[in-house]
Formats: structure tokens, C-alpha cells, sequence
């Protein structure tokens, strides 16, 4: 059998070349990656690659039978181990219309598998739910002399998630839960928060993202979300053109319990801690970064599969200076 992520690369490469033709935040979307920015003010596309992994064993119980969430898609009524992978392709645009303001905007191809006791009970590919954020520099002490002084940065943003992905797809013809889908179904609120303080080549950064969910037609509700990442860094300049960063720190997501017909869903919700290990290289117009968080430290509802990594992977290009 073919690797999921093979297969899913495989995918891939035909699902961008029809985005590209036509146009010349899944469950993942509660970990959208806001990091530190590579260039103060400055637009930019870029191409994200997003891979998290979720195992362990899970107690279902007749809590399962009733709500389709993780756990609860094969109905079992004892301990099984669980494999969930969720992998994202997003292309994104970092957009500065003025010199305080910009606009994120992102547009996600994902693959979400999960197999119960090694047997695959979904692998679903699809375009996701894209996701604009408008994004206002409240402060930026950058300095403009060559004297030292420590520089502080903040943006605040605003946004929405769109219903665009398919929220009804099946697996061998057997229905498939809620946070497998690739898309939502719901239209839902982001805001964010993005803070770096700097003196000279070293800084730390603190970027922050909430999500307030809505109801699906089917009256259903996922958890609410917030993740938080806390990162200290240091850059080298090796040359006029090339610039390396790495930063080590801790990733934080909290997710609240899901919903049916107003009603909280026992067994779900979770926090879960990972550290946090990146580096970002800077190549003329060119950045790349890459970044691995492991989890450590978990409190999951007793439906929840327990996170154990994610990794992300982007290449960005820079447009032009403002």
C-alpha cells in the first residue's frame, strides 16, 4: 500500500496545477501558522506545507456511538488505537496595502486519513476552507539610525474562515465524521496577535490566534480554539544576501468542547503543549523556514486522539517594499 503522504503528494501536484489554471484553517485550521515575519512591511506569497500526526490509544464508550467526533467513528465500545494524519498544501498571500495595514489571505488543499487498529477508515483530499485576516501595525519601534535600541513590534488582526470545503465526502461509501472533512461547513471568526520584541540580532516573539466557531447545518458545533506560540531567536548575518535565524520555544493549543443542538459534547476539548524548534533562512527576495513542535503535555477529553508532532515547511517570496 502507498504511503498516505506519497500518495498525498501525488495528489497535490494535480490539485495546484487546476488552482493555477482556474485562478491564472480542516481540523489543522485551528493550528494556522503565524510566525515571525520575515520582512517588516513587506508583501509576499508564499507556499506552506503542514503535516500533524495524532496517535494513541482512546477508551471509546456509548459516548462514541452518539457523536461521530475522533473516537466515535467506528461506534467501538472498548480501548482502540487510533492513527490520525492531517496534511496541508496553503497557498497564501501577505498582502501590505498601507504601512500599517495588511491583509493575510490563504487557501488550504488538505488530506486527512485515520486508521482504527491499522485498518483505514478515512483518507479524504480536498480543497479546504480558505481564511482572509486583516492585519493593522499598532506599533513598530524599528530604528531608523545605526544606533542601538530595542525595537518593539505588535499587529492585531481580524478575520474569517469561508465555507468553501466539502463537508459531506465518504470513505468507501461509509460516512465520515465531522473533523475529518475538509471542509467545515461553517463560517467562522479569527483574530490574532502578533508581538516581537528585538535588540540587535537577538529577540523573542509571542504570536497568538483564536478561532470562534459556528454552527453547521446539521445543528453541529466544533470546539472553539485558541493557539499561542512563544519563540526566542537569534539571527546571523552570513553575507549581504544571506540571512539565517533559528529559535527555539513552546507551541500551545486549546480547543474547546464541540457542540450538538447547543449542547456540550462530553469526551471532547483538549490542551496539549509542544516545544518548538525553527529555523528561517533569508535569500535576497526569497525566505524559507521550517519548524517542528513535539507534544510533551496533554489534558484531552476522553474522544480526543492525542497530538504527537507537527511539522511545517514554507518557502516565501517577497514583492516589493512598501
Amino acid at each position: 500500500m502507498v504511503e498516505p503522504q506519497i500518495q498525498f503528494m501525488r495528489t497535490l501536484l494535480a490539485l495546484i496545477a487546476g488552482l493555477s489554471l482556474s485562478t491564472s484553517v480542516a481540523c489543522d485550521v485551528c493550528g494556522i501558522f503565524l510566525g515571525i515575519q520575515p520582512n517588516d512591511r513587506r508583501s509576499s506569497v508564499s507556499l506552506l506545507y503542514r503535516y500533524r500526526r495524532l496517535e494513541g490509544m482512546v477508551g471509546a464508550t456509548s459516548l462514541a456511538k452518539a457523536y461521530p467526533k475522533h473516537a466515535g467513528h467506528d461506534g467501538a465500545v472498548g480501548p482502540a488505537r487510533y492513527r490520525e494524519l492531517y496534511q496541508v498544501m496553503e497557498l497564501r498571500a501577505d498582502l501590505w496595502l498601507t504601512e500599517r495595514f495588511a491583509v493575510l489571505a490563504a487557501l488550504p488543499v488538505v488530506n486527512n486519513y485515520q486508521a482504527v487498529e491499522g485498518i483505514i477508515r478515512a483518507d479524504l483530499y480536498g480543497v479546504g476552507d480558505p481564511l482572509v485576516i486583516a492585519r493593522y501595525l499598532v506599533a513598530n519601534t524599528r530604528c531608523t539610525t545605526t544606533d542601538e535600541r530595542t525595537v518593539h513590534r505588535l499587529m492585531l488582526g481580524a478575520g474569517a474562515k469561508m465555507p468553501l470545503g466539502r463537508q459531506d465526502l465518504t470513505y468507501r461509501d461509509a460516512e465520515v465524521g465531522h473533523d475529518l472533512q475538509p471542509g467545515t461547513g461553517t463560517w467562522d471568526a479569527l483574530i490574532s496577535a502578533e508581538y516581537s520584541i528585538r535588540r540587535d540580532r537577538n529577540g523573542a516573539s509571542l504570536t497568538a490566534i483564536g478561532r470562534a466557531n459556528s454552527v453547521n447545518s446539521e445543528a453541529y458545533r466544533l470546539g472553539h480554539g485558541i493557539s499561542a506560540t512563544a519563540e526566542a531567536f537569534r539571527r546571523f548575518d552570513l553575507n549581504d544576501d544571506l540571512k539565517l535565524m533559528p529559535s527555539l520555544g513552546v507551541y500551545h493549543e486549546l480547543s474547546g468542547k464541540d457542540a450538538d443542538h447547543g449542547e456540550a459534547v462530553a469526551g471532547s476539548g483538549s490542551s496539549t503543549f509542544f516545544t518548538h524548534a525553527g529555523v528561517r533562512v533569508w535569500w535576497r527576495s526569497w525566505a524559507f523556514m521550517g519548524t517542528f513542535q513535539y507534544a510533551f503535555a496533554r489534558q484531552l477529553g476522553e474522544l480526543m486522539v492525542p497530538n504527537r508532532e507537527r511539522l511545517i515547511i514554507g518557502l516565501t517570496y517577497n514583492l516589493k517594499q512598501n
